[in-house]
């Protein structure tokens, strides 16, 4: 019977890496919200909604990823100036648990939780001001 029982606890746990993975790969995400703390003002707007700051052609309003089961991934945004440079670098993924660690900010992991992505990043100090920005994408 223990041997029955651990059987199936690495069987379970094994499963579990693979469902994980498995949510992941199958959709796209697509930027949901982006929280920027403490408020920043852009022209003649403040605000915390980044997305809203920038505007709802921006870049930022129109991001996505995609990641692929061999552990690459492809990023961008389909913006009217979006992505006009081409990048041809090979991007790389990987999950340790919820978080997920993309090769360009290795210090900032992704968590999934459900079928939404959390980034939290901050700038460098801007006139003595760090701004910590929230990314929350949404499998589609």
């Amino acid at each position: 019977m223990k041997k029955l029982l651990l059987i199936l606890t690495v069987c379970l746990a094994f499963g579990c890496k693979k469902d994980l993975d498995k949510t992941l790969t199958k959709k796209d995400w697509r930027i949901e919200s982006v929280t920027v703390s403490p408020a920043m003002t852009i022209g003649q707007k403040t605000s915390t909604n980044y997305i809203e700051l920038m505007g709802p052609s921006s870049c930022i309003n129109n991001a996505m990823i995609s990641f692929s089961k061999d552990g690459t991934y492809t990023s961008g945004s389909n913006g009217a100036l979006c992505d006009l440079k081409p990048d041809t670098s090979i991007k790389t993924w990987r999950r340790d648990g919820d978080q997920i660690f993309l090769s360009y900010a290795p210090q900032s992991p992704f968590i999934l939780s459900g079928d939404k992505l959390t980034q939290t990043t901050s700038t460098p100090p801007q006139g003595g001001i760090i701004y910590t920005f929230v990314f929350v994408y949404k499998s589609k």
